[in-house]
Formats: C-alpha cells, sequence, structure tokens
C-alpha cells in the first residue's frame, strides 16, 4: 500500500468535516437571501439537521471519488497487454504475441523499447502455460515466482493460504479497535468482510472460461463458472479484467466501506448523549416495575376469585354472595397457606381448566382426543356393520329352514304337498 493510499483514508478523519464546515456556510449565505430568515444559531435543532445533511453529501462524494481511484488505478494484466481478452485460448494468445513482436521488438523500435518487450515476453510465457496461466488469473504476477507450484492444485493450496493473511489482518484490527471504541457500525464491519470473503473465494474457485452451461439460474453478484460471459456487476464494468483485479477492488472497497461506516453513520444517526440514555434507561425500568405489579395485582386476583368459588357448605365456611370478580382475601391457613380443603377441592378444578384449554388451542392434546374418538367410532361402525351382517345371514338360513318343512322358532312348520284343482285355461 502507498503512501498516497494511506493519506488518503486518514483524510476520512478530516476532509469531510472540513469541507462540511466551508460548504455549510456558503449554503446559510444562500438560505438567508432565499428565505429572508437569519441563519440558524449553531446548536439549534435545525442547524444540526443542515450540518448532517451537508456532511452526508460531502462523505458521499470523498466515498465516490476513493471507488474511482481504487478503479482506475489497477494496473493493466497481461491480456490487456496483448489486446486480447480474458477468454483467448492458446493460438489467440501466440497470435496476438507474433504480432506484438513484429511491431515492437527492439531491433526495431530500439532500445528504449526493450523493457516493454521483455514485459510483454513474460507475460506470453505465462499465458501458454496452463498452470501458470491458472495463477497468475487468480493471485496476480506475485504467482509465477511460485517455483514450487507445479501443479494447479498445488496453486490453489499455495495462494488459499496467502489470500487468508489479509483476511487475519483485517479480523484483527476490527476486533481490536472494537475493544478501543464500540460502535454500532462494528457489526456491519464484519458482515462486509464476510461477504468480501465470500466472493473472493468464488473468483478463486471460478473455473476457466469454457462452453456456456445450461443452467437457468443468473444473478447480479454471482456468475456461472462455466461460462464465458459474466453477469456480475465486476465483470460487466470491467470485463477485461482477470480474477485478481476484481479482488483487489473488493480488498479496496471493503476498506473504503469501513471507513466511511465510521465516519457517516455517528455523524447523521448521532447516540444519545449520556445523561439521556440513564433517563430512558430509569423510564424503562419504571415501566417494568409498574407492568410487574401490575401482574401481580391480577394474579392475587385472580387467586382469591378462585379460591372464593369453592367456598361453601363443602368446605364448612359461609358462602359469599357478592358479585364482584375480587371477593377480598380469603381466610388463611397455617402459615398463611389457604385452608388444606380449598387446595384440595381447587386442585381437579384447576386441572380441568387446562385440560380444557389445551383442547381449545388445536394443540397435541387436541389431536390426540380427535384420533382416539375417530378410532373410536370407525370400531363402533365395524362392529355395527358386523352384526347387521351376522342377523341378515341369520334370517336367511331360518328363511330356508322354514322353506324346507322345519320348525323355525315361533312359526310352525310349513306343510308341503300338492294342491288339488283344476287349471281355468284346461276348462
Amino acid at each position: 500500500m502507498s503512501l498516497i493510499t494511506v493519506l488518503q483514508y486518514a483524510a476520512w478523519f478530516y476532509l469531510p468535516n472540513h469541507a462540511t464546515r466551508w460548504l455549510l456556510g456558503y449554503l446559510h449565505v444562500v438560505y438567508e437571501r432565499l428565505t429572508g430568515r437569519p441563519r440558524p444559531a449553531a446548536g439549534t435543532p435545525q442547524y444540526v439537521f443542515h450540518y448532517r445533511m451537508t456532511y452526508l453529501f460531502c462523505a458521499t462524494v470523498y466515498l465516490l471519488f476513493g471507488l474511482y481511484k481504487a478503479a482506475t488505478t489497477v494496473e493493466p494484466n497481461y491480456y490487456e497487454l496483448l489486446g486480447l481478452a480474458p477468454t483467448a485460448d492458446e493460438g489467440m494468445v501466440k497470435a496476438a504475441f507474433r504480432q506484438f513482436a513484429r511491431k515492437y521488438h527492439p531491433d526495431r523500435v530500439g532500445p528504449q523499447g526493450e523493457a516493454f518487450f521483455i514485459e510483454i515476453r513474460d507475460a506470453y510465457e505465462s499465458l501458454k502455460s496452463p498452470t501458470k496461466r491458472f495463477a497468475y488469473e487468480r493471485f496476480g504476477p506475485d504467482a509465477l515466482k511460485w517455483k514450487q507450484c507445479t501443479t494447479l492444485r498445488d496453486c490453489l493450496h499455495h495462494g488459499l493460504l496467502q489470500a487468508t493473511g489479509f483476511y487475519l489482518v483485517s479480523l484483527s484490527s476490527l476486533i481490536f479497535f472494537s475493544f478501543l471504541n464500540s460502535s454500532p457500525v462494528s457489526f456491519w464491519r464484519y458482515i462486509m468482510l464476510a461477504f468480501t470473503a465470500i466472493y473472493e473465494l468464488l473468483f478463486i474457485l471460478k473455473s476457466t472460461p469454457g462452453p456456456a452451461s445450461t443452467t437457468t439460474i443468473s444473478s447480479v453478484l454471482f456468475t456461472d463458472p462455466a461460462t464465458g460471459v459474466h453477469t456480475s456487476f465486476l465483470t460487466f464494468f470491467w470485463p477485461q479484467r482477470v480474477a485478481y483485479q476484481h479482488i483487489l477492488f473488493l480488498h479496496n472497497l471493503w476498506v473504503l466501506g469501513c471507513f466511511a461506516l465510521s465516519n457517516i453513520v455517528p455523524i447523521v444517526f448521532p447516540a444519545p448523549p449520556p445523561e439521556l440514555q440513564e433517563m430512558l434507561v430509569l423510564k424503562e425500568a419504571t415501566q417494568i416495575a409498574t407492568l410487574s405489579q401490575m401482574l401481580s395485582r391480577e394474579t392475587q386476583a385472580l387467586l382469591n376469585t378462585l379460591y372464593h368459588s369453592v367456598h361453601g357448605p363443602r368446605t364448612g365456611t359461609s358462602p359469599s354472595t357478592g358479585t364482584f370478580p375480587y371477593l377480598g382475601p380469603l381466610p388463611s391457613g397455617t402459615g398463611g397457606a389457604p385452608p388444606d380443603a380449598i387446595v384440595r377441592l381447587l386442585a381437579p378444578e384447576l386441572e380441568h381448566l387446562i385440560l380444557e384449554a389445551q383442547m381449545r388451542d388445536n394443540g397435541p392434546l387436541q389431536s390426540a382426543c380427535e384420533h382416539a374418538v375417530e378410532r373410536r367410532r370407525r370400531k363402533e361402525d365395524a362392529a355395527g356393520r358386523a352384526g347387521r351382517s351376522m342377523a341378515r345371514a341369520n334370517g336367511l338360513a331360518a328363511h330356508a329352514t322354514w322353506q324346507n318343512g322345519g320348525a323355525v322358532q315361533g312359526v310352525p312348520a310349513r306343510r308341503i304337498g300338492y294342491v288339488r284343482g283344476r287349471s281355468r285355461s284346461l276348462g
């Protein structure tokens, strides 16, 4: 990180405040001329509102400037130097280097172009090797110096180990500053860091662009790793850049976001002063105490009402004729507790109340009871059908016996014989 970048981040603690005070003076002059009213005095609610809005404007402008610097100061990659797209194959890389060599070889342009030619030659040597190209696209030019990494697996393992360094330092810094000064935006810093890590991991693990997949999922943030055309906002704005350049921009974006949140949120959404915080805590504690007392009184009234409901001849006490829900405290037994007879009579009633409540709230008890009733009903229906079938069978058997001349209980036997007579058709 250069000194200019450090000063740019350090300016967050001075530049927005200074620019706000300077701009607010001019805005109040315009306010007086347009409205004919005097400018609001310092410390008044109107002045505080004007200051917050002006500070928000200045901080937003400075944040956009930081994003612009982070986006435009990225060094060009080897594809851009060769005039190729990141999806170029080995043949296209070789053809581009030959065309470049014919035009910019030191024998043609002189010694002054030797350094630039060597840089492009190194780019070509890196891009024609699949392993070096894989490591370069994800971890930058430093990955070309990893002599111990000979396979894609070695490059990926070594690169991920180096990538964790940024997050270990960032996480340690967040924890340290959280202990020094607790801020309501600390949580959002951790969330931003987590999203940065996830997005960086997606860029690192993204496979080399190839034939388009058949997936229909599309997202603004995430891309299909098997396609050469990406839909994320980074590759949409900078399609010629590779993964390590996007990762560097993500790191700058996270740092800028932390500084912006730390400076904008306390001004635009200030915390109440300590005196007001104490008053709010005291007010909440008073409300809780009042609610507790009301709950205690309502509970005592309910218990006394239930105790009174079982008074009468069954307990040997005189029944109350009052019609109010609360009839006053009951006579206490030993140690101030209710009489044992009242408790023994009240316990079954409370059990019934609990069971009724469980039956009404569509809970598991109601479901179990409904299933038991349904099973009993089906069993009774089956028994009724079996009884009717048996009665029908007995009736059929008795009828057959009677038809054959047998005796059936309560019915005389039928006499079988011929009936003497003449058919009318025979005359």
